[in-house]
């Protein structure tokens, strides 16, 4: 009991971590989402079931017909480092979706963030995640191509370390689509953004 209790702990810091580092800043201090050096990522990985290796069931895009997003999704695992992984063939204008965690569709909490805006301040993928309202539909495609639709059912701002870990990443009561980006003001001694904008989307009923 007390070893599961660890693992819990340290997931929940590593997550923490993943959603602590984020925002705009000038190009010479754009901000990396890291997870501690001290955390070893096979210990996290015992919290949470590691996705199926169902290559088919791997999103590609991320549809967000109200908001004109039609995003390009990126798998987001670990660096050799331990450091979390980021988009790379299109940084500010792809998403990522953490790849640790269940496909979108399966059941528990699928994750998927982006930026906010890019150095300078110009608008990413989520400028208008913001905009998003209660009943609007996301929608993800994966390499089988089925498109599984999720409804957004609540939004939520939290500070980086009030972010509830266990809702956004672990709730395994359904079938769950969160997305995550940057909100409030830019704090260049923290090199990142006040507050967390998460949307958590279930999946729609047909």
């Amino acid at each position: 009991m007390h070893a599961l209790r660890l693992r819990a702990c340290l997931f929940a810091i590593l997550m923490v971590l993943a959603l602590s580092a984020c925002g705009s800043a000038p190009v010479s201090e754009i901000p990396e989402v890291r997870m501690s050096h001290t955390i070893n990522t096979s210990t996290s990985s015992a919290v949470l079931p590691v996705s199926k290796a169902n290559s088919a069931l791997n999103p590609v895009r991320l549809i967000i017909p109200t908001l004109a997003i039609n995003a390009p999704i990126e798998g987001v695992g670990t660096q050799p480092n331990a450091d979390l992984a980021t988009p790379t063939q299109n940084p500010w204008q792809d998403v990522g979706w953490y790849n640790l965690g269940p496909h979108p569709g399966e059941r528990g909490s699928a994750v998927i963030d982006g930026h906010l805006d890019r150095p300078g301040g110009f608008p990413a993928v989520f400028w208008y995640l913001r905009d998003l309202h209660v009943g609007d539909e996301v929608l993800v495609k994966n390499t089988s191509g089925k498109t599984v639709r999720f409804q957004v059912t609540r939004i939520a701002l939290y500070a980086p370390q009030d972010a509830p870990i266990q809702d956004i990443f672990g709730n395994w009561g359904g079938t769950y689509l969160n997305l995550i980006t940057c909100a409030g003001d830019w704090i260049p001694s923290q090199r990142q953004t006040n507050l967390r904008l998460v949307v958590y989307t279930s999946l729609a009923k047909v």
